[in-house]
């Protein structure tokens, strides 16, 4: 049933992938899908789980290089034609349904942990503010990757994420004296 959902979702798109369709597909019987699954929404969102490799959470030893393994996570992930679309389906399907929104910000919250941990072990060594919004910050290292790879279907080259890599390091790196004051003000 998964692998028949997965086909649905990438053939015609998430709202093709009902449990109706599921069953008649897979020869699973609907029952059997509803012991497994509240309803198509949480179908859908395990089959798109599946088909995404997890990303782990790298430990280089520095920020640089632990960014970069995350950024080649990201680069894997998204490597598929179809990863774009399902992705703005998923964005705006949860923008419309309070239920589907749940689910796509829990699978949201699993992706985004390898960049959390990374970022949370930079503050440890010293090479990330300890001052800063890691959440905001997250956002900050992911908006470039997904403006590339999901608005301008581009994908980053290695020397576009070298590049990245310097706005990061000097972006998050540990702020002193009155730059340091300044900051913590705004926040």
């Amino acid at each position: 049933m998964i692998a028949a959902s997965q086909e649905l979702v990438t053939e015609h798109g998430i709202d093709a992938c009902t449990v109706d369709e599921v069953a008649r597909r897979s020869g699973v019987a609907k029952t059997t899908i509803y012991r497994h699954f509240r309803n198509a929404d949480d179908l859908v969102m395990t089959a798109i789980a599946e088909m995404v490799e997890e990303i782990a959470t790298p430990d280089h030893g520095s920020l640089r290089a632990d960014v970069r393994a995350v950024v080649q996570g990201f680069r894997t992930v998204a490597r598929h034609d179809s990863f774009r679309q399902v992705f703005a389906e998923m964005l705006v399907r949860s923008m419309h349904d309070e239920e589907f929104k749940r689910l796509y910000c829990a699978a949201q919250e699993t992706r985004h942990a390898p960049l959390r941990r990374v970022l949370q072990r930079g503050i440890a060594r010293g090479e990330v503010d300890p001052d800063i919004d890691v959440e905001t910050a997250m956002y900050f290292v992911q908006g470039p990757f997904v403006a590339k790879r999901l608005i301008e279907n581009e994908p980053l080259d290695d020397d576009e994420i070298e590049v990245f890599l310097d706005l990061v390091e000097r972006a998050l790196e540990p702020r002193r004296g009155e730059r340091s004051q300044r900051y913590r003000a705004s926040i």
